[in-house]
C-alpha cells in the first residue's frame, strides 16, 4: 500500500505527534509498505531525503502562528500528488490537517485522521481563537475525514462534541517500542553527568509550555519535606517565547535554584538514562492527549505521579500502576512526592504494575495491526 503521512512537524523536530509519526511510518515501512511524509521544514534541513525507508518532504513555513506551521506549498503538493492509497493526517488542531481535508474535496481521496488531542488549554484572546477554529476549519476537517482516531476513551467524547459523526470516531492509542526501551540504560551515568549524586530526583519531561502545568510543580516544592531535586527536560515551543524565563523567574523569587534544574532538550536515546536515573516521574499537565513521556517512563518500571485530567486517567489507575492529583494543586502534589520518596517498597510496586500495564497494552504490534486494518477499509 502506498501511504502519506502528514503532519506539522517531524524530527529532528522534537515531540509527541513528531515521535508517533516517525515511529508508524517506520513500522510500516518494515510491514512492506511505501510511506512518504508532508511535513513543515522547521527546523531547516533537507528539503527531500529518504529516512530509514521513509521519504521525507519537508515544506517552507513562513510562519507558525500559535505553533501551527503555515505550508502553502504543501497544499498544491496535496493535489498534484495522486499516487497514495491512504492518507494520514495528524493533529486535528493543525492546519496541515485542514489543507488536507480541503484537498480530499478536489482529489476524492479518502483520509484519516489522529486527534494527538482534542483540548487545547488556551485561555484570553488564544481560547477565542481555538472557539473560532472549532466552529469553522476544525468542524469542516473532522466531517471530511473517513475515520477520526482517538488516542483514548476519553477523547471520543470531546471530538463528538467538536464535530465527529456518530461511528466514526475509533480508539487506537500510540504505543512504545519495547525493544528500544529495553536496550542499554546507564541510570548512573546521567546522574554523576549532572553532579546529582545520590539525591532524591523529581522528573519532568516535556515542552516548557504552560499547559504542562510546571508553575503548580515549582510552586510545591515550597511544600516538600524530602528537599528532592527537581529536573526539568525540555526546552519552549515554537509560538511560545518566554515560557523558560518566566518559569525561571519564579523559582528565583521563590528562592528555589538550589532545588530545581533545567537541562535543556536531551538526545532522545538519552532519555532513558534520565527516566532509569530519577526516583519519581511527575507530570502536572491541566490537559492531555496521550502523552508519551508518561507511557515511556511506566516502560522504564518508574513510579509515576500525574494530574487527574483525561489522558492520564485513561492509563493511569490511582494506587495500582501509578498516582493521581487534582491538577492546579501544588499542596496535594507535594504530599504525593514527599509519602513515595520516604517508601521506596510503593515505588517499587507501582514501578513494577506500570511496565506491566504498558507491556499489555501498548505494544507496536497490536497497535500497527489495528492502525491497517482502518487503513484497508477506509481505502
Amino acid at each position: 500500500m502506498r501511504i502519506l503521512q502528514v503532519t506539522p512537524y517531524y524530527p529532528p523536530h522534537i515531540g509527541g505527534i513528531e515521535y508517533h509519526v516517525e515511529a508508524l511510518s517506520r513500522k510500516l515501512v518494515e510491514a512492506g509498505h511505501e510511506v512518504t511524509v508532508y511535513t513543515s521544514n522547521v527546523p531547516k534541513t533537507k528539503k527531500h531525503e529518504v529516512v530509514d525507508g521513509v521519504e521525507v518532504f519537508r515544506f517552507n513555513c513562513p510562519f507558525a502562528p500559535l505553533n501551527n506551521p503555515v505550508m502553502p506549498g504543501l497544499f498544491l503538493k496535496l493535489i498534484r500528488d495522486s499516487r497514495f492509497d491512504i492518507v494520514h493526517t495528524h493533529g486535528h488542531f493543525h492546519l496541515s490537517s485542514s489543507m488536507v481535508a480541503f484537498s480530499s474535496l478536489l482529489t476524492r481521496r479518502n483520509f484519516v485522521l489522529t486527534s494527538h488531542g482534542a483540548v487545547l488549554g488556551y485561555h484570553g484572546w488564544k481560547k477565542a481563537i481555538e472557539i473560532i477554529f472549532n466552529k469553522t476549519l476544525g468542524i469542516c476537517t473532522l466531517r471530511a475525514t473517513r475515520r477520526v482516531i482517538a488516542l483514548t476513551a476519553t477523547q471520543t467524547e470531546k471530538l463528538k462534541d467538536l464535530g465527529a459523526g456518530p461511528g466514526k470516531t475509533v480508539v487506537i492509542p500510540i504505543w512504545i517500542e519495547m525493544s528500544r526501551i529495553n536496550s542499554y540504560v546507564d541510570a548512573q551515568s546521567f546522574r554523576s553527568t549532572h553532579n546529582l549524586g545520590d539525591k532524591k530526583i523529581v522528573l519532568f519531561v516535556g515542552r516548557l509550555l504552560p499547559i504542562k502545568g510546571l508553575e503548580h510543580l515549582i510552586e510545591a516544592v515550597r511544600f516538600m519535606k524530602t528537599s528532592p531535586t527537581i529536573v526539568i527536560i525540555g526546552d519552549e515551543a515554537p509560538g511560545y517565547p518566554g515560557t523558560k524565563q518566566a518559569l525561571e523567574k519564579q523559582v528565583s523569587t521563590l528562592g528555589l535554584r538550589e532545588q530545581i534544574m533545567f537541562l535543556g532538550s536531551f538526545p532522545r536515546e538519552k532519555l532513558a538514562d534520565a527516566y532509569r536515573g530519577a526516583d519519581i516521574f511527575v507530570l502536572p499537565s491541566l490537559a492531555e492527549g496521550l502523552p508519551l513521556v508518561l507511557l515511556e517512563a511506566m516502560s522504564l518500571g518508574k513510579c509515576v505521579i500525574a494530574t487527574k485530567v483525561p489522558g492520564n486517567i485513561d492509563v493511569i489507575k490511582d494506587g495500582w500502576n501509578g498516582i493521581l492529583v487534582e491538577p492546579k494543586n501544588p499542596l496535594a502534589l507535594a504530599e504525593k512526592i514527599d509519602l513515595l520518596l520516604t517508601d521506596g517498597a510503593s515505588r517499587e510496586k507501582l514501578g513494577v504494575q506500570a511496565r506491566k500495564d504498558i507491556e499489555q497494552n501498548y505494544s507496536s504490534d497490536k497497535i500497527i495491526s489495528h492502525i491497517l486494518d482502518l487503513y484497508f477499509d477506509v481505502r
